[in-house]
């Protein structure tokens, strides 16, 4: 009896100090994340905006003229986990207007952060849908207005400042497109159920629909790209092709058949667009007439927009492969190339005063190259892959990862 009485208090401590152990665990795995992890004290400078997606309607890709982000990257805060869910489409990257930061997240919410403590200053609730906003915002400060579309079909205006309603439409099933803001109007890609879709156009100051093109044979999952000289709107589709449109009186100037799905965003500079397939290729196309004038071939599969440096000649875009690429802007010659760890769905960003190439790659980091020659100049740990657009202005880095974080980093040099 003593033996077997032993045994029992031998259980019954073993017992409650596993219930003990898992109650720690627990209580560790589930304690909340702090909203935000201040690492320094932030300071912020004077400096060009950055207003809308791949900061301006030609997505260039290029970073304001003022930015001065090279290496010595530093983290200044980090927000707690703002997604819930990890899907593959790229997310949203962030608007930046004077002292905010605006982003759209998975749940449904488009939402203001403040750029020195990275605390939220308001959040706006779209309507419930499965992708809640993966498009980016743009800021119309004018208006004081930034618009967002959502996966529930519906575009939106709010307020920068207060967060409060400003104007909708709903504009078909589904948007997974950034809008467009030129000249009083904002341009957005549409999703419909069949798959199908449109190039919408809605007044600025009231939402009003203004224009819609010919119905695609599938979903523009590209945000429009803008060429003010020409006037003309250019848009990809998952249907493989490229059209272009007239701005001043909506018809079709042409479409250029790619050999695969089109989901990159184009970008044009002196009369030449050029835009990334799943097919491989990265394509240089007439914009007066839809002609191929070259393409170079990746051999695998690209969502990453093409970004352009017109000084040095050169357009940069990654690939499915993890393959960062530099082309000759004349004739599609490779200048060089860069292996990342994993795929790159990032699109670059290119810093122009330091020479500075930057994008993102789904093995947790971001890249900061040497734009001419293509050598590592410093490698940035994340919580999870970036799918979306490095955004820097001033001396300040801006990224928004897979899971949802938000991260703020400081440029120590130059």
């Amino acid at each position: 009896m003593w033996y077997k009485h032993r045994l029992t208090h031998k259980k019954f401590f073993l017992i409650s100090g596993m219930f003990l152990f898992l109650v720690i665990i627990y209580g560790v795995q589930n304690d909340p994340e702090p909203d935000v992890i201040l690492l320094k004290d932030v300071s912020i400078d004077e400096s060009i905006n950055w207003l809308t997606y791949r900061f301006d309607v030609r997505h260039l890709g290029i970073a304001p003229l003022d930015c001065q982000v090279d290496s010595e990257i530093v983290l200044e805060w980090k927000t707690k986990r703002l997604n819930i869910n990890d899907y593959g489409a790229s997310k949203s990257s962030p608007a930046v207007y004077s002292d905010k930061i605006f982003l759209g997240l998975d749940t449904g919410e488009l939402i203001s952060v403040d750029r020195v403590s990275g605390e939220l200053q308001w959040s706006f609730p779209t309507r419930r849908s499965k992708n809640g906003i993966h498009g980016s915002p743009t800021v119309n400060p004018e208006m004081a207005h930034i618009y967002i579309g959502a996966y529930d079909g519906w575009i939106y205006a709010v307020d920068t400042i207060t967060g409060d309603y400003a104007w909708e439409n709903r504009l078909g099933d589904y948007i997974g497109s950034s809008p467009v803001l030129f000249d009083g109007v904002v341009y957005i890609g549409v999703e419909m159920n069949e798959p199908a879709g449109y190039l919408v156009g809605v007044e600025a100051e009231t939402g009003r629909e203004v224009f819609r093109s010919r119905k695609f044979a599938s979903h523009p999952h590209s945000t429009p790209t803008i060429d003010p000289e020409s006037k003309c709107i250019i848009i990809g589709s998952n249907d493989s092709n490229l059209y272009c449109y007239s701005i001043d009186d909506g018809t079709e100037l042409w479409r250029f058949k790619t050999g695969y799905d089109i989901k990159s965003t184009a970008s044009v500079y002196d009369g030449i667009v050029y835009i990334t397939c799943w097919d491989g290729y990265l394509y240089a196309i007439d914009i007066t007439n839809g002609k191929e004038i070259w393409s170079f071939n990746s051999y695998t599969a690209s969502m990453s927009s093409p970004t352009i440096d017109p000084l040095n000649g050169i357009v940069y875009f990654g690939n499915h492969a993890g393959r960062f690429y530099a082309v000759n802007i004349t004739d599609g010659e490779m200048l060089w190339r860069y292996l990342a760890d994993d795929r790159i769905l990032s699109s670059p960003t290119l810093v122009k005063s330091t020479n500075t190439i930057i994008f993102g790659s789904d093995d947790g980091h971001v890249y900061l190259l040497d734009s001419l020659k293509g050598t590592l100049k410093q490698k940035v740990s994340l919580n999870s892959g970036l799918s979306g657009v490095p955004v820097t202005i001033g001396n300040q880095m801006y990224v928004f990862d897979n899971l949802g974080y938000l991260y703020s980093f400081k440029a120590l040099k130059p």
